[in-house]
């Protein structure tokens, strides 16, 4: 093993031995492959990192020719859905291409174009996609309808860890789907507005580019998952070395937890923070500082 490799293990172990709840975490460096993992095959609820699967069916439908990213269609009362997001909140009879609705689903986790997508792909389709692509434990329950979910998130979906990374790595080494659209997909989740989860604690500026300021070169395409009690994030993070990326891939999840607020301080958001922090710096993160423009942000 890799030097270090045990300490990570028994660090990342305390973290989930301290949490009132239970958590699990599959990460992959992509380019020696050495694996990190604790829990990586327990079942957990996915909450909103199923629109990911979601996504990828979606794009398999483009490259089959049945529909068009600038297929544009309307917002119903039938696909309305409280939760995230804002479509929610717009006018009903809104129109938007496939492309919007896919981006709202991830970058803001817009739960009414979740349904709207799921519509149209279907349920059964997803799991078979996502089975034959070598990870059969991920499964797509329902639609996001809150009444039949309550409070228990496994209604909705579920997964474990290590197919939550396994999904990330198949998407970065083009395996999945053609090279285009699995760009077009990690395209989408580095626009994430979500960062309390996995980049929590990493020296992540994603807006440097645009201002104009220095840019440290660290970049993550990532989708969360919240419920009550319960976080998951997955998360394809990457930084330049030498000349070539350095790249590795996460999944973590956590379930039971007491503390169910929807807040930036959730117990479990922080936790999953700290595990990612310890991850990063095993991977050579440590030696990525922040830029000026963080430190003044």
């Amino acid at each position: 093993m890799p030097e270090g490799h045990d300490a990570v293990i028994e660090a990342i172990e305390r973290e989930f031995g301290d949490f009132a709840g239970s958590g699990g975490v599959a990460a992959r460096d992509l380019d020696s492959g050495e694996t990190i993992a604790v829990n990586a095959d327990a079942t957990i609820a996915t909450a909103s990192t199923i629109k990911v699967p979601i996504l990828i069916e979606l794009f398999r439908r483009i490259e089959a020719g049945d529909v068009a990213l600038d297929d544009r269609y309307a917002v119903t009362e039938a696909v309305r859905a409280p939760g995230s997001g804002i479509l929610r909140d717009l006018s009903l009879g809104v129109e938007l291409s496939l492309r919007d609705f896919a981006t709202l689903m991830i970058v803001v986790s817009d739960n009414t174009a979740t349904n709207l997508l799921i519509d149209l792909v279907g349920i059964d389709v997803v799991n078979q996609t996502m089975a034959d692509a070598g990870f059969p434990r991920t499964r797509l329950l329902r639609r996001l309808d809150f009444p039949d979910i309550g409070t228990d998130a496994r209604r909705l979906a579920v997964t474990t860890p290590a197919d939550l990374a396994g999904i990330m790595a198949a998407l970065a080494n083009r395996t999945i789907l053609s090279p285009a659209s699995c760009d077009a997909i990690l395209d989408i989740m580095r626009k994430q507005h979500y960062v309390d989860l996995t980049p929590r604690y990493l020296p992540y500026f994603p807006y440097g580019e645009e201002l104009g300021r220095s840019d440290n070169g660290l970049r993550i395409a990532n989708k969360t998952g919240g419920w009550h009690g319960m976080r998951a994030d997955m998360a394809l993070i990457e930084w330049p070395v030498g000349g070539r990326q350095r790249r590795y891939v996460i999944g973590v999840g956590t379930e039971g937890d007491p503390d169910t607020r929807f807040w930036a301080e959730n117990t479990a958001d922080r936790l999953i923070g700290r595990v990612s922090k310890i991850i990063f710096d095993h991977f050579g993160g440590s030696t990525l500082t922040a830029t000026d423009a963080e430190a003044s942000a």
